[in-house]
């Protein structure tokens, strides 16, 4: 196996068991359109089955302090053991999420080109924000971004993200930074499902979806029903509540 997949972000508390049928369809949708890639996962509380995956860690505490702030302790966990295994380059996507493609990894490759990391929606050109929740990139750069020593203290994982991620880079200028080291792909192009907010269009057409057809899946994307940010089905962006402010896109990276 030559790609890492990585899965965080989960808890499953004692009063949210439907969670875990979300999760077991994540975890096998993983599975089944990424066959040849080694798939961590790490979580808290109640445990899904997972048998798909190639290492689990779970913890059976909910960890509070991970919660809401990047979930950067089980990140970390994540990272030692890639690199435990050789990977140089690994993919880190939330474990109740999918994304409607084939070898995802191969596809964010192709993407990356010479920069260190790729990055999507949550990620703002103007502002110091990266988005936690999907990366892919090289490792090493990677795990030093999610430095725990100097995460803390924290409201936001997209604020801490930012705040290693520049302490790192020579450049100053936090747009140079970004375009510098950094790819970006609007997540209508990974194709970024959220099955916690789409459940039930997802599980009355599982074995579609399975096989990534889903009917007007850009309606389904990461985001689109909080209203963070929407996209038309080709791939245009229509809205964002204004209290979210200006999103960046793929057309404001240069």
């Amino acid at each position: 196996m030559t790609n890492c997949i990585i899965l965080t972000h989960a808890y499953v508390r004692a009063n949210e068991i439907k969670k875990l049928e979300v999760l077991e369809f994540a975890i096998k949708h993983w599975r089944h359109n990424n066959p040849d890639s080694y798939i961590i996962l790490t979580g808290h509380g109640l445990k899904p089955n997972a048998t798909e995956c190639d290492f689990v860690h779970w913890e059976q505490d909910i960890n509070e302090r991970d919660i809401n702030v990047g979930h950067p302790r089980l990140c970390n966990i994540a990272y030692d053991h890639a690199k435990t295994k050789g990977f140089t380059k690994v993919l880190k996507s939330r474990a109740d999420s999918i994304h409607l493609l084939k070898n995802i990894c191969n596809y964010s490759d192709t993407l990356l080109k010479d920069k260190k990391m790729l990055v999507t929606q949550q990620t703002n050109i103007d502002r110091q924000l990266i988005g936690d929740l999907f990366l892919y990139g090289e490792l090493d750069f990677i795990k030093e971004c999610w430095n725990v020593d100097t995460w803390y203290p924290s409201t936001t994982g997209v604020k801490s993200l930012a705040k290693n991620f520049i302490s790192m880079v020579k450049e100053n200028d936090w747009r140079d930074a970004c375009l510098n080291n950094l790819a970006f792909v609007d997540i209508y192009n990974i194709k970024w499902i959220c099955l916690q907010k789409n459940w039930q269009e997802v599980n009355a057409n599982k074995d579609n979806v399975l096989d990534n057809n889903l009917s007007n899946w850009h309606n389904h994307l990461w985001g689109s029903k909080q209203k963070w940010h929407t996209w038309d089905k080709d791939g245009n962006f229509i809205y964002s509540k204004p209290k979210v402010g200006k999103i960046t896109t793929e057309k404001d990276w240069k």
